[in-house]
């Protein structure tokens, strides 16, 4: 029996502004102020998230920024819940663990999705086009490594 990779979640959108509700771009913005960066963040298409000890995580990119479980990420958890009439969650009590799923977001239509941990993780932070044969397995080539 194969394992469910991706579960569509047709009833829940989230808005494109997602991110800057939750403070992930903010969040980023702050550490690159710290870091005396001139540059900016340039939020892309895709973000994932999860909690991890009753913390929401976001992803992005490069950037994995750990969130205030304000009421908007708390009501992403029971809308997860809902969603999925509790049979999936992205949700781990452990400090150190990884939830089974990963909720990945478009800001372009508002879509989500459940992925399993690790392949939602590395499709959210892909910066660069992947290798291999279009599945969704493929690793992003700049961290194949020589």
């Amino acid at each position: 029996m194969t394992e469910t990779l991706i579960v569509p979640l047709p009833t829940l959108r989230l808005p494109a502004d997602f991110p800057w509700r939750v403070r992930f771009v903010g969040a980023v913005e702050s550490e690159l102020r710290q870091l005396r960066s001139s540059g900016h963040f340039q939020p892309s298409r895709f973000f994932g998230y999860y909690f991890r000890a009753g913390r929401l995580i976001g992803v992005s990119g490069r950037w994995t920024v750990a969130l205030d479980a304000s009421g908007v990420a708390l009501q992403l958890l029971d809308a997860v819940g809902e969603a999925t009439h509790g049979q999936y969650s992205i949700s781990t009590l452990r400090l150190e663990g990884e939830p089974d799923y990963i909720l990945v977001h478009d800001r372009h239509d508002g879509e989500c999705w459940l992925w399993r941990y690790t392949a939602g993780l590395h499709f959210v932070e892909a910066t660069d086009a992947v290798e291999g044969n279009g599945d969704w397995d493929s690793v992003p080539r700049s961290q194949l490594g020589n």
